[in-house]
């Protein structure tokens, strides 16, 4: 059963990712900005390749890149950190130079300029609004894990030991107490948490604290990174619902199932088994989220009910009114749970 799911895993991997690159004409918009949700796209065409060894994805993400660059770096923000992940890779396996300054810029924007907020949080402020003295569970995603990344690759321990920072200090103001989960955003200025147990917000830090811990693992910052990651991730393991998917307000079964954060927590459960800081018994919870993310992928290769862009929002009413919609991010998430499978699936 298991070499048959991942045997479909991989034909819906290529189905995902290809719809992605070559989407139909009423989503090809979404790939023709540089954002975040863009940066996700690429990160997961990165896992893609790693899980099918096909350069096609490579070539889609250096095309995509040299679309905007070289020529005057986008604004910089957190978000727009995002699709230097795509950079990264690229620099990783094609030996190139040809982003190496862009992503040193935006590194070093990050640790000298970045508005931050209490005991030096990165604020979540984005190019197009300002949020003020707020943390939001995205951030770790979009900027700290590219930190993390550039960091040990240039071997520059000054960028991890941000990251590293980043990581404790948003589980230490958006925890919740009660279930181990976070809540979507704290503001600094009020001293107060915000929103909710956002499932999406959840599976950023869950799936960014997994490929963390791969990265600092040697370090002395792995021990801490881990202890979070195992609390929030009991609290993830506890709000599963009985056909695999996460429900968009955690901790609110009446909301509705959907699949972005599926996605991003059976990629950390399927990664954290992997470096051995998750038990294995875990394994079956990742699958059957991936069983539920296969039943959902179109006959194009859209991953369905990914709910759209969300705010932090009052009330968990607000979180549910928030409809399903196409979105290269979900598109990201899902890759990255597929490849997840396909790379760590028959492990342990």
């Amino acid at each position: 059963m298991l070499n048959l799911q991942i045997s479909t895993a991989k034909e819906q991997l290529a189905k995902l990712a290809r719809y992605t690159m070559r989407p139909q004409e009423r989503d090809s918009a979404h790939m023709k900005v540089w954002q975040w949700g863009q940066g996700v796209a690429l990160y997961g065409l990165g896992k893609t390749y790693d899980a099918l060894g096909d350069t096609h994805y490579l070539d889609y993400m250096e095309e995509w890149l040299n679309s905007f660059l070289p020529g005057n770096p986008p604004g910089k923000s957190i978000n727009t950190t995002a699709p230097l992940l795509g950079a990264v890779k690229l620099i990783k396996e094609r030996r190139t130079n040809k982003y190496t300054a862009v992503c040193s810029e935006f590194a070093d924007w990050c640790l000298h300029e970045a508005p931050r907020t209490v005991d030096g949080a990165f604020e979540h402020s984005c190019t197009e609004n300002r949020y003020p003295g707020e943390i939001w569970a995205d951030t770790l995603f979009m900027g700290c894990l590219f930190l993390a990344e550039w960091g040990t690759l240039t071997g520059e321990r000054r960028y991890i030991d941000e990251a590293v920072r980043q990581f404790a200090l948003h589980y230490k103001f958006l925890r919740d107490p009660a279930t181990g989960l976070i809540v979507h955003g704290y503001n600094g200025n009020t001293h107060s948490q915000m929103g909710v147990l956002w499932g999406r917000g959840n599976g950023w830090f869950a799936a960014a604290s997994a490929d963390m811990l791969e990265l600092v693992q040697d370090s002395a910052a792995a021990s801490s990174i881990a202890e979070d990651f195992l609390s929030h991730m009991a609290g993830v393991l506890s709000t599963q619902d009985r056909g695999g998917m996460w429900h968009t307000v955690m901790d609110h079964p009446a909301s509705y199932p959907e699949a972005s954060c599926t996605a991003a927590f059976a990629y950390a459960f399927l990664k954290g088994n992997s470096t051995g800081v998750l038990a294995g018994s875990h394994r079956a919870n990742a699958f059957q989220a991936v069983s539920a993310l296969l039943h959902r992928i179109d006959a194009f290769g859209r991953l369905a009910e990914g709910s759209g862009g969300t705010c932090v929002m009052p009330a968990a009413a607000d979180y549910n009114a928030i409809g399903y919609a196409y979105s290269p991010f979900t598109q990201g998430l899902g890759m990255m749970a597929l490849s997840g499978a396909i790379l760590y699936g028959e492990e342990g």
